[in-house]
């Protein structure tokens, strides 16, 4: 399947993307752990749920105590499940059977993006037990533009990433496939359905809420956030930036907020980033020994797309990052520690795009 060609339409509800990842030391160095996180990412979304708006997350499915992807089913199939007892509580009486259940949760749902070979961990079982409140968008290497010959299998890859005798050509098609995951993320996709001949939308997502975010352990070719921060900047789609709860956000709203004159974080030049992610090294040995097509943007192009990109939104904040807030909300945004200031802010925004409604105090 081809990256390319046109948006496809949206349906009814809105996707709103959620970039969020979790570096330890980073967080403790703010007097924060990852239980302050994971409550900030459930109060930011919960009430978008709640309005019928959807989630994209382009999470892993690894069971560990950082890993976002569970806590949000979790948090969905919590909505859904006391949406449909809203429902059958507000039935008017007198009626039974199927009569008194709702057809479907009005909840927002889970849209999971799940790149090449990331998906491989994903069983049918795990699958079928959170179908109800989770759609998987895999993105296979085909979809990445990479020929079927050149493809690993599974048992190929028994070996985690990081250890040294993992494919490099592996660590080279990975990379290329997270690009994908996050170019397909921005313009929706289309999936066909078993013995449907309609297929199903996943339509473009309508704004993105950016969060923590590594800067070293990273599998692509730059830090997931920094490359889903750069396709939304790029592209116009709104984009809220909460910098104060550090990690790779925080390089970002650093730069954003700088002099331009000033020089960028260290984090963003690729020096930096060769020098501290350990598998940047052989990512980029494997592109010299089998360039990748021109049309793949590498970690130099990357971070010079960005650099530009950040250059141009600076003393420019309110439209560059087309959010709905004012050139001062945006750089509270940035900066504020505090979880309430940074929800009302995130809230508000959405709110005045006309992407969920306004929430009382």
């Amino acid at each position: 399947m081809s990256l390319s060609g046109t948006q496809h339409e949206p349906t009814s509800s809105p996707l709103v993307a959620i970039s969020v990842s979790f570096e330890r030391d980073n967080l403790l160095a703010r007097g924060l752990g990852l239980d302050h996180l994971k409550e900030l990412l459930v109060r930011l979304t919960r009430p978008l749920l709640r309005q019928g708006v959807s989630l994209a997350y382009g999470g892993h499915w690894d069971e560990r105590e950082d890993n976002f992807t569970y806590e949000l089913l979790r948090l969905v199939s919590a909505e859904q499940a006391d949406d449909t007892e809203r429902s059958i509580a507000s039935t008017t009486p007198g009626t039974s059977g199927k009569e008194c259940l709702p057809e479907k949760p009005s909840a927002g749902r889970l849209i999971n993006h799940a790149a090449w070979p990331n998906y491989l961990k994903i069983t049918p079982s795990i699958e079928a037990q959170w179908i109800n409140c989770c759609r998987i968008v895999r993105v296979t290497p085909a979809m990445a533009g990479i020929e079927t010959g050149e493809t690993f299998t599974a048992d190929q890859l028994v070996l985690r990433p990081d250890d040294k005798d993992y494919p490099a050509q592996a660590l080279l098609h990975g990379a290329r496939c997270l690009s994908a995951m996050r170019q397909i993320m921005m313009r929706g996709v289309l999936l066909p359905i078993a013995d449907s001949e309609r297929p199903d939308t996943i339509q473009p997502i309508s704004a993105r809420i950016v969060l923590g975010g590594k800067l070293t352990g990273y599998q692509g070719f730059m830090p997931g956030i920094f490359e889903e921060a750069l396709l939304s900047l790029e592209s116009g789609s709104p984009i809220y930036l909460l910098g104060g709860f550090g990690g790779a956000t925080e390089a970002l709203a650093e730069a954003l907020l700088a002099a331009p004159s000033a020089a960028k974080p260290d984090a963003l030049r690729e020096a930096w980033q060769r020098q501290n992610a350990p598998l940047l090294a052989r990512l980029q040995d494997a592109c010299a020994s089998s360039p990748p097509p021109a049309s793949v943007r590498k970690t130099s192009e990357l971070l010079s797309a960005l650099d530009a990109a950040i250059t141009n939104a600076q003393g420019n904040l309110g439209k560059a990052l087309n959010n709905g807030l004012t050139v001062a909300e945006n750089e509270t945004l940035l900066t504020t520690r505090d979880m309430r200031e940074a929800l009302g802010l995130v809230h508000k925004g959405l709110a005045q795009l006309g992407l969920m409604k306004a929430l009382q105090d």
